[in-house]
């Protein structure tokens, strides 16, 4: 554990209290006794300085401590929070491929994941959703606490492609009036089209990427994408699965922005 992410409703004039399996890693994984320091992170990215006031056995209580900078207090520094805003909006595949996928995301500083819903997804959470987040949401934790990451990264509800003009047309339009959409398809989609690098020359706003599933994208979606706040992009890679794909394009996408 880098950091640990502190609960939604956490608050600085109260105690934290540590039970279970957080309790077990601080207490006897990193071996951190009375008086010990750790750094903490809440939900909007801010780290906070926190001492062990009390260890029982089954529980220790934190007091927390405002930190502009976080200090080298466990296993390793966390990383600096990123510069680009990037939101990964991730068709669905099979299996487990999406916590994958999340995990990944996280400990890169991806600040916002979408899970879409498109023409050639096989997996489909609509009837489990609130599951299914509350999973993604574990994995997000277990992330951030393992690489340290200072981004915020939430996860939000399903996005269907083909609900036009209804859901999908208001994620268009917020992308639209933020930054740049950008869609990674299978082949090259117009003549015209523009790499990467071109696109994101100069660019410091919200970048939105929209990755397919394993059968990526019909031509119908693809047309409809290049409608609305998306502009194609072709990596010049090897055949890549969409997982490989989705942690690929978001370090492309840092690289440039950052470089």
């Amino acid at each position: 554990m880098r950091l640990y992410l502190l609960p939604p409703d956490f608050s600085s004039t109260s105690p934290l209290v540590l039970k279970g399996k957080d309790y077990n890693y601080v207490v006897n994984v990193l071996r951190l006794k009375e008086g010990g320091r750790m750094t903490g992170r809440d939900r909007t990215g801010k780290p906070w300085n926190l001492v062990i006031e009390t260890i029982t056995s089954d529980s220790c209580i934190l007091i927390a401590e405002e930190a502009e900078t976080v200090s080298e207090t466990t296993d390793s520094l966390p990383q600096a929070r990123p510069t680009a805003n990037i939101i990964l909006y991730q068709c669905q595949p099979k299996g487990r491929k999406m916590e994958d996928i999340i995990r990944m995301a996280t400990e890169a500083g991806v600040l916002t994941i979408v899970p879409v819903k498109s023409r050639y997804c096989v997996s489909d959470i609509s009837s489990k959703e609130n599951t299914k987040l509350a999973r993604y949401n574990a994995v997000i934790k277990e992330a951030v606490q393992q690489s340290g990451s200072l981004a915020p990264t939430t996860v939000e509800g399903v996005v269907d492609i083909s609900d036009v003009p209804s859901h999908f047309e208001q994620v268009c339009n917020k992308l639209n009036q933020k930054g740049i959409g950008l869609f990674f398809h299978q082949c090259k989609a117009k003549e015209d089209q523009k790499d990467l690098v071109t696109l994101l020359k100069g660019f410091s706003g919200t970048v939105g990427i929209l990755i397919g599933s394993e059968g990526g994208f019909s031509e119908e979606e693809v047309k409809l994408l290049m409608t609305k706040a998306f502009n194609p992009v072709l990596l010049k890679t090897n055949i890549l699965r969409c997982e490989t794909a989705a942690i690929y394009s978001v370090a492309a996408v840092q690289t440039i922005i950052e470089n």
